[in-house]
């Protein structure tokens, strides 16, 4: 198949609308995961750890109550991507291409990890992993370009090869 008729076939079985809700998608389920497993369960920081402490507890109530309006907005972006996604599916006469789409979930995860270590590790200094000074930034950083580069993959290995 050539090259300009295999990306025809791909940009009629992702469409532009359906890969950004996935995307979407994919930036609030990491924010979700983010503070629900850091934040909650491992209770390594907090939304805004680096402002209020941690070790008081009007600090804990602010750090906890700014947690939960985090999870709610990451629930509504997740919402709005699925949204977008399903919008995209109904106006398609063929089902969308899992492969891409999938692609630019990972993408969206990998964002999202890559805006919260430069800007609220680094720039805003909200909050610190462990309240070690930003120690695992830097790693946190490199998985989160992996994570944008296999959904990169991911989105261009799709279509052409299911067909």
């Amino acid at each position: 198949m050539s090259d300009a008729n295999s990306r025809g076939r791909r940009d009629r079985l992702t469409s532009r609308p359906g890969l950004l809700g996935a995307g979407v998608f994919g930036v609030g389920f990491s924010g979700l995961i983010d503070v629900l497993v850091l934040h909650h369960v491992l209770q390594w920081h907090h939304l805004l750890s680096g402002i209020y402490p941690m070790d008081t507890l009007a600090g804990l109530r602010t750090n906890i109550l700014a947690d939960g309006l985090f999870s709610l907005g990451m629930l509504l972006v997740m919402g709005a991507g699925a949204g977008l996604v399903w919008r995209a599916e109904r106006r398609t006469t063929a089902p969308l291409a899992l492969r891409p789409l999938a692609g630019a979930a990972v993408i969206g995860l990998g964002v999202f990890d890559a805006v919260d270590a430069v800007v609220d590790h680094a720039l805003l200094d909200l909050h610190q992993p462990l309240s070690r000074g930003g120690l695992f930034n830097p790693h946190w950083l490199v998985v989160s370009v992996l994570l944008v580069a296999v959904g990169w993959h991911l989105s261009r290995s799709g279509p052409a090869s299911e067909a």
